[in-house]
Formats: C-alpha cells, sequence, structure tokens
C-alpha cells in the first residue's frame, strides 16, 4: 500500500494543525486520560504557539522564505522539507530554521523543523534501505514514499529511540530479560499479513503527545543489537490503538504569562511510550532484523539534520546572553569588570557557534543518494551539552539574588504593595514592571522547573556525551601530526 497524497493540502495551517491533534490518541497525564489536549492546560501554551508559526508559512511576510512549490502536486509544502540538491537549497533551509528558531526563542527541541531532516536522510538513504530484502516490502521505497506523505501533509513528527531505564547493568540494554515473561524493550512479536506487531517500552519521545507521528528506532548506543527481533525501524501514527503516551510532570502550568513567559509557551512534553500489541503496517518500516544501512549511515559523516537544530542552539545561546546583559544594565553591575568578563565569555560561546555553522555550511559536499549534506558536526555534538550548563551559570551569576525574589503580576497590581515596590524593587533607571519581569524571563532559564527541564534536555539532547567524545577520538584523524612527532622522537638530540 502506497501512502495517499491526493488529499494534501501541503504546508500545516495552525488550524489544521490544532485538527489534527483531536484523533483519539491515548495520552495520559498524572494518572489521568487527556481526552482532548488541545483543551488541557499543560498544553493548550505549547500547541496555540505552535499553531501561530504554522501560520506564518501562510503570510506574505514569509511565505517564499518558509515555504516551496512542490513539483508533484504544485502544492506550497514547508521548506523544513526540501531535499538539498545544491548549496543554494542548504542556505534556503537554513534561512527557514533561523525563522523557526528566532519566533520560539530556541525553546523547542522537538519543532516540526526538527524531524523533517530525520525523514531526509531515510529518504538519502533509500538505496541502502532497499538492499535489505524481505517478501512483504521494499524498505528504501517506504522511505520514499514516507518522505512524500509527510512533505505533502507537513506532519509534526517526534521520536523514541531509547529503552527503558530499568536495569542498566545489563549491555546491551534488556536483552537477557527477553528469555523472561517480563519483555521490556521493543521487539517484534509477530509477522502479520498486514505488518509486525511490537510490544515493549521506548524513550525519551519529546512532544509526543502534541505531534502527528512518532521515529521509533535504535540510538546510536543500542543500535548493535544481539537479538534480531529488537533491530526495526519505523513511523507510526499517535493514534495508533494499543500506544500508550505517558507525560511527565509539565512545567508550564503558571497563573500567569508574565511570571513564566517561556514555560508557558514552550513546554513541549516529555513522554514513554507503551507498545501493547501495536501493528506497524509494512509500509511503515524501514529496518527490520538487519542494523547495517543506519551503521553504515552513523560512519559516513552525512548530516542533513544540522541546520534545524543548530540554529535553535544558536539563538538559545544568544537569549542567555542577551538576558544576561539585560540584567546587568537593569542592576547597574554592567561597568564591573567581573560581570563583564562574564558577558564576553556567554558572546565567545555565541561567535564560536557562529563560525562552526559557517564551518559546517562551507564544507557540505553531495552524498551518494544525490543530496547535499552539510559538513560533519562530530565536535559540535558534545560543545553545548558542555558550554549550556556553563553560560546558564554565568546566568545566575550575573542576576545574584534577585532570581530567588521578585514580585508577582498580582503583587504589582496591588495599590498597597505598590509604593513599596517602586522604592525597593526597581533598577538603574528601569522600573519595577520591567525588572520584575526580566528577572522573571531570567528565573525561567535558569531557576525555574522549565529551565531546569531545558538543561537536562541540552545534556543528553545528542546522546551520551561521553559516547560521543570517545566516537570523536577514535574517528579524529592525527596521522600527519603524529607521524611528524615520531620522525622527530626518531633522531638524536643536539648537545649543541
Amino acid at each position: 500500500m502506497v501512502l495517499d497524497i491526493s488529499t494534501a493540502h501541503g504546508a500545516m495551517t495552525g488550524k489544521r494543525y490544532l485538527q489534527s491533534l483531536n484523533d483519539g490518541r491515548e495520552v495520559w497525564l498524572d494518572g489521568q486520560r487527556v481526552p482532548d489536549v488541545t483543551q488541557h492546560p499543560a498544553f493548550t501554551g505549547v500547541v496555540h504557539e505552535l499553531a501561530r508559526i504554522y501560520d506564518l508559512q501562510h503570510s506574505d511576510q514569509y511565505r517564499d522564505r518558509m515555504t516551496f512549490v512542490s513539483s508533484e502536486t504544485g502544492n506550497p509544502c514547508s521548506m523544513s522539507w526540501l531535499l538539498p540538491r545544491s548549496i543554494d537549497d542548504l542556505k534556503r533551509k537554513r534561512a527557514n530554521s533561523e525563522l523557526w528558531n528566532r519566533e520560539c526563542w530556541g525553546q523547542f527541541g522537538r519543532s516540526p523543523d526538527i524531524l523533517a531532516p530525520y525523514i531526509i536522510t531515510l529518504y538519502d538513504a533509500r538505496e541502502a534501505l532497499s538492499s535489505m530484502k524481505h517478501p512483504k516490502c521494499d524498505f528504501g521505497e517506504n522511505a520514499v514514499n514516507y518522505y512524500r506523505y509527510c512533505a505533502e501533509n507537513d506532519l509534526f513528527l517526534t521520536h523514541a529511540l531509547g529503552d527503558p531505564q530499568v536495569d542498566r547493568s545489563e549491555q546491551p540494554q534488556n536483552e537477557q530479560r527477553l528469555a523472561l515473561e517480563e519483555e521490556l524493550a521493543l521487539h517484534v512479536v509477530e509477522e502479520t499479513n498486514e505488518g509486525v506487531i511490537v510490544s515493549g517500552g521506548k524513550q525519551l519521545a519529546t512532544a509526543a503527545p502534541i505531534s502527528n507521528e512518532c521515529y521509533v528506532s535504535l540510538s546510536a548506543t543500542f543500535v548493535r543489537r544481539a537479538d534480531p527481533r529488537m533491530v526495526l525501524a519505523f513511523y507510526i501514527p499517535t493514534n495508533s490503538p494499543g500506544m500508550k503516551i505517558l507525560c511527565r510532570e509539565p512545567a508550564s502550568q503558571y497563573p500567569d504569562g508574565y511570571g513564566h513567559p517561556l514555560a508557558m509557551r514552550y513546554d513541549e512534553q516529555d513522554a514513554m511510550l507503551f507498545f501493547d500489541h501495536v501493528l506497524v503496517p509494512w509500509d511503515r518500516l524501514f529496518m527490520l532484523y538487519d542494523a547495517s544501512p543506519q551503521l553504515q549511515r552513523l560512519g559516513a559523516g552525512i548530516n542533513f539534520i544540522g541546520w534545524a537544530n543548530l540554529c535553535r542552539v544558536h539563538q538559545r545561546m544568544r537569549l542567555l546572553t542577551a538576558v544576561a546583559t539585560l540584567i546587568a544594565e537593569a542592576i547597574g553591575v554592567i561597568e564591573y569588570r567581573e560581570v563583564s568578563a562574564k558577558l564576553g565569555e556567554m558572546a565567545t560561546y555565541c561567535e564560536v557557534w557562529r563560525h562552526a555553522m559557517d564551518g559546517i555550511e562551507y564544507n557540505s559536499f553531495m552524498t551518494p543518494g544525490g543530496l547535499m549534506s552539510l559538513g560533519d558536526q562530530a565536535g559540535m555534538n558534545m560543545y553545548f551539552s558542555q558550554t549550556s550548563a556553563r553560560m546558564v551559570q554565568l546566568l545566575r551569576e550575573i542576576c545574584g539574588a534577585g532570581l530567588i525574589m521578585q514580585p508577582s503580576e498580582n503583587d504589582l497590581a496591588s495599590p498597597e504593595l505598590r509604593p513599596y515596590l517602586e522604592r525597593y524593587m526597581r533598577g538603574k533607571g528601569v522600573d519595577v514592571d520591567y525588572k520584575s519581569r526580566l528577572y522573571r524571563l531570567a528565573n525561567d532559564l535558569a531557576v525555574s522547573s522549565f529551565g531546569m527541564r531545558q538543561e537536562v534536555y541540552e545534556y543528553w539532547h545528542a546522546g551520551d556525551p561521553n559516547r560521543n567524545r570517545i566516537n570523536l577520538m577514535r574517528t579524529f584523524n592525527q596521522q600527519d601530526i603524529t607521524e611528524r612527532i615520531k620522525a622527530l622522537l626518531a633522531q638524536p638530540l643536539s648537545h649543541s
């Protein structure tokens, strides 16, 4: 069966997106099933913010920057789905990613722009995927058809790559448990005429409750499996029967927007996925029982993921630096040598990241699949996991104790309190309203439950930092200089 695009409308609108979420999905939060994520206070802020950005794709101001015309249907499709075939295409995708992340202040780790490149990666690997033979389907053909389906419908995707964090003393994770009644890692239960039946758990599916579909596969940590039943990759609709979505405690349920301006809009939710005999149709499978194509891609240096995430990181860096600068001005410490040096350090991280982005664009190359890839970003995969925590700490140090105590909006509106607030809680040349709201923004970045969630997310976003460092060390080419050092050491030292 080929996924149908005959009724596709192209680039998503806000209205279409909100309507797409009412599909019977099984979302659980705090022990209760959520009947409608568009109406629940834990999700209303983020889904309406996404709807707002989706509508920009159809605005006169941004239509040309955010969409392209499909050669197959004539639909205006999101630039996130453009297959890059030239340097100019990469630049167009960068401009789109910069706009997405400017609009959300770099706070969406799983924006629609982030996951589209995963499907482009599958499309590029179509020949390698087709080399894995199965009598029921062609995995490469599935990747091509799924790309067309997503691009023409502008689906919002997320992914779940990790195993349940139950007993990680067993490596590979949980494989020995498959011999027991309790089967934890996602695995194939049986094959049917319609597809494969899968059971098990997957984490961490950020944005799963508010996305259209989920890519389920193996992370780099778990890609080498001894049991072939645990080697599979597929995309599945969020409302698939038998799939439960368990959400964490929300960070977004606050009484006012000024108190937590980021949390109320960008708490994209994280979730565990529980699969209880879920049917995955044959046309939605991209890998089964054999991980060799994925292992091949991991070592190829191909990078379609770049812009969406790199632009997000850059915007987050700039936001942290700008808020710290405004705080320093608001309390009159920006000229202090120590404070200026900290702000300079934050600016350094922003500039290094910008130069690195330019570098991977400069080193772009054509893949065997016929698409332009950005240059390798192996060193960047762990750089921000290290520098993000440092930037947040610098923001805390510049803010001082003001991060802990600021008046609320109700405090500001109180006639009885107002004289005291204006006298004791104003800043240097700024009134108490501005200063308190600025500090609340800083609180959301550096202290609140939302801010702490963001920081944990950044640390693990690219996977295990130690694994990434080890992999970089193993592939880092030092042959030229090590040979020169060995030649230097082979000569006797002069005594003169």
